[in-house]
């Protein structure tokens, strides 16, 4: 008996050290394949979400091997313990938010999100507790990131590029890597400068150093080349917290680095720019749809920009081991220093002072310009807090608290911003991100989720920084994961990097880790007395079936989204018979009935089938999708332009016209709402202007209240800093031009409509809504006791019938 329990142990810990490795493996999975589909960007629209779902179900599967870890080393006593309960308020109070949620989708989309984020977190909180996991973890992560710099920089060299790898804007070409967006590879840039930094003072191994110090001229470069003016701000300001942790002879070899790197980086700056920029511009795509010119290693742009960037390295490779020479000397020298309570301020005070003069001389002074190429030193002159990023940023903050104010508690749901900006923007700009992770969750989960959020990185970040700061002088590798996690959500606070599935992973991840390191340090033993071991089985039980339900939860959407994708592809490519792609469509649907772009779809090809054919049927089946979708989605602009369209299909004027009212009254400044709104008052009241007066004065006196709202809100455009970007044009359209004057008229203010509507006879009469609003001129003329002999005929030749609509106004 004894035997057979011996082999049960032995068995046992075999079993959970080759489990634990898997999920290691897993994990490194994750980090270095996933992040090439667009960094699994969260954009809360269809065409992102097949890679997210693809993600989640290998991460939720991964998580059931991890809850069989779990029942090894999970033990109430300790602090993880708490922690891995905490993180799962997270997507529960995301939960409770789609029953409030302002786009149903989107609000079980990131429950699921959260859901994957929650995972990872737990992953890195137990897998994290060795030395030799630590190492490994933490080479994964900068593997991952630096692989993610090296496709960036083979598109800097022409060699690699998919679609907006390069983002043309403003007269420049920003490098964006995998993530199509500037900013967020800036700020990932940010984290893993930052990171290579201190593994290169840091690693106890020269030859890790070196590899690390390898790769900060690409990083830096990269940075340089997104033109990112917001990360270059935080870097004085990572730079001194992170100091702040380091000992006395780490500040200094750390500040050589950076300061030498930097340097390397100013040197080889402007001709690696020069190039890059032609490399750009040949293998752009001219046109949608065309395929990158890729250049051949022996093409000369693409060899002396990667000599070069060779060179550089090589330079920092070099300056890096130089340093690292020196260590013995530098600790003696400092050995004495280091010992007092106010070593540890003097480096950051010291250097923060003088990156204060050195940014006010870069930028007060034209040296930028002398040595930095004209592009980037222009823009780096350009920061200032009137500029137009900043000005916007503080409008979409200033909008999500007004957008909170109605949705306090639990907030709006997940997407609650893309679904409602609209509604509370003050211009209308477009932006489906508020541009800081911290306001986006305020407005998905009101002020209780965003409090508990808080709450959990606060004392992560709290408890980690206490028991690290006492072993500061040993200056333990974890510390990279501090640097990932805090850089990261740092950036995040002005952008969207958390959008990205990968970088929140990262986050997530390395917050686990953080307080994986110190968790045996921090015994609660009066819970272990408290608790009975029932709970445990509880816990594990509770989390298989979650993620059990998860799973079942992604792959339905995943596999709607295959079934969408099919049917797409098949009408534009092999065109068949309607009933054909509505059985594909339809099981799309049947997997995720209440996605909004699947119901959208059906519903635009029934009313196609109404128009092409006249079946009453095909409308009125459209009008129940409407309906249906409708309770889910009520702020989905498609769905509310869809419902005007049926209402008109089927003769239901009155109800397209308060589809229209519903429109402007949620998307405030979308100019085409009140365009067809203010059409269908004119048309409406001509309609029954002869057997019901009142109320043609009542539909018309509405399209005029829409009128003045529409020069109303002009007018408060013109009060935005000069500096402040308006966003989508908001005037007065020809459209509505011809509207309101075909409402002049019929009231009988014909001096009004002639004035309203005289700038539309220079316009190509071709197009048959510039004619009748000629034709109401000509009409106010002759009403006035004048003509235009002129314009009439031109009328004429431009439409023969209009000479008799004319004279029919004029009966």
């Amino acid at each position: 008996m004894k035997n057979m329990t011996s082999k049960k142990t032995q068995l046992t810990n075999n079993d959970f050290s080759i489990l634990h490795w898997s999920l290691i493996l897993g994990v490194s999975i994750f980090f270095i394949f996933f992040p090439y589909s667009r960094g699994l960007f969260n954009s809360f629209s269809y065409e992102f979400e097949p890679a997210i779902f693809e993600s989640m179900l290998f991460v939720f599967a991964l998580f059931f091997l991890m809850i069989a870890r779990l029942y090894f080393v999970w033990k109430v006593d300790q602090i993880s313990a708490i922690y891995s309960v905490g993180i799962l308020l997270i997507p529960l109070i995301y939960w409770i938010s789609t029953f409030q949620a302002a786009s149903y989708h989107n609000a079980v989309l990131m429950v699921l999100v959260t859901s994957l984020l929650a995972c990872l977190f737990i992953m890195g909180l137990y897998l994290g507790t060795t030395p030799r996991s630590l190492d490994v973890l933490q080479t994964i992560l900068l593997l991952s990131g630096y692989a993610v710099i090296l496709y960036g920089t083979g598109v800097v060299l022409g060699l690699a590029y998919t679609k907006d790898a390069i983002w043309f804007t403003s007269g420049t070409y920003r490098l964006t890597s995998v993530f199509q967006y500037s900013n967020t590879y800036a700020g990932f840039l940010l984290a893993f400068l930052m990171g290579a930094m201190f593994t290169t003072v840091n690693a106890k191994r020269t030859w890790i150093a070196l590899m690390n110090a390898a790769m900060l001229t690409p990083i830096w470069m990269s940075l340089m080349l997104t033109y990112s003016r917001g990360a270059l701000i935080f870097i004085p300001l990572l730079v001194l917290v992170i100091l702040f942790f380091l000992r006395l002879d780490r500040q200094i070899a750390f500040v050589i680095a950076f300061i030498g790197s930097a340097l390397v980086t100013v040197f080889t700056l402007s001709p690696i720019t020069e190039r890059y920029i032609q490399i750009a511009q040949i293998v752009m795509p001219k046109r949608d749809g065309e395929p990158a010119n890729l250049l051949s290693i022996q093409n000369s742009l693409v060899w002396q920009t990667a000599l070069i960037l060779l060179i550089g390295s090589l330079v920092t490779t070099l300056l890096i081991w130089g340093i690292r020479t020196r260590y013995s000397w530098l600790e003696k020298k400092l050995s004495a220093l280091s010992g007092r309570k106010f070593a540890s301020f003097i480096v950051p005070v010291g250097l923060g002072g003088a990156g204060i003069l050195g940014l006010l001389l870069l930028l007060g002074t034209g040296i930028a310009s002398s040595i930095l190429p004209s592009s980037i030193a222009e823009r780096l002159q350009n920061i200032n807090f009137q500029q137009h990023s900043v000005l916007e940023r503080k409008t979409f903050y200033v909008d999500a608290l007004k957008l909170t104010s109605d949705y306090p508690l639990f907030g709006s749901g997940g997407g609650g911003w893309s679904a409602l900006y609209e509604k509370y923007q003050n211009n209308p700009y477009v932006s489906r991100q508020t541009h800081s992770f911290f306001a986006q969750t305020l407005v998905e989960i009101g002020w209780v989720g965003f409090s508990i959020l808080l709450l959990i990185l606060c004392v992560i970040f709290f408890q980690y920084l206490k028991q690290y700061w006492r072993e500061r002088q040993q200056q333990p590798s974890h510390f990279i994961f501090f640097i990932l996690a805090f850089t990261l959500l740092a950036h995040s606070l002005i952008d969207f990097d958390m959008s990205y599935v990968y970088i929140a992973g990262l986050v997530f991840f390395s917050l686990g880790v953080l307080v994986a390191v110190y968790d045996k340090k921090i015994s609660l033993t009066l819970l272990k007395s408290k608790v009975a071991s029932r709970w445990r089985f509880l816990y594990h039980g509770a989390l298989a079936v979650v993620t059990l339900v998860l799973i079942v939860q992604a792959y339905q959407e995943y596999v709607g989204s295959q079934y969408f994708k099919s049917a797409i592809n098949k009408a534009i490519n092999e065109k068949p018979p309607l009933d054909e792609l509505l059985v594909t469509l339809d099981q799309a649907i049947s997997y995720s009935p209440k996605h909004p772009a699947y119901l959208v779809t059906k519903i635009d090809w029934l009313g196609q089938a109404y128009h092409q054919t006249g079946d009453r049927s095909y409308a009125l089946q459209a009008k129940e999708l409407i309906e249906q979708i409708k309770s889910t989605e009520p702020y989905d602009r498609q769905i509310i332009l869809s419902e005007y369209r049926n209402h008109k299909d089927l003769g239901e004027y009155n109800e397209s016209i308060e589809a229209l009212e519903e429109g402007i009254s949620k998307f405030q400044w979308d100019i085409k709402f009140y365009e067809a709104a203010i059409m269908e008052y004119a048309v409406n009241g001509n309609s029954v202007k002869d057997t019901d007066p009142a109320k043609a004065q009542t539909y018309w006196n509405r399209g005029m209240e829409l009128y003045e709202e529409v020069l109303h809100r002009k007018q408060l455009l013109m009060l935005l800093p000069e500096e402040q970007l308006q966003g989508r044009d908001f005037d007065v359209t020809p459209f509505i031009r011809q509207a309101v004057g075909q409402i002049l008229f019929g009231q009988g203010r014909y001096e009004d409509a002639v004035s309203m509507l005289k700038p539309m006879v220079e316009n190509d009469l071709s197009d048959v809504y510039n004619r009748i609003g000629v034709r109401y001129y000509l009409a106010a003329l002759y009403m006035l006791g004048q003509s235009d002999a002129d314009l009439l005929n031109r009328l004429v030749e431009a439409g023969p019938n209009e000479k008799m609509y004319l004279d029919s106004l004029l009966q």
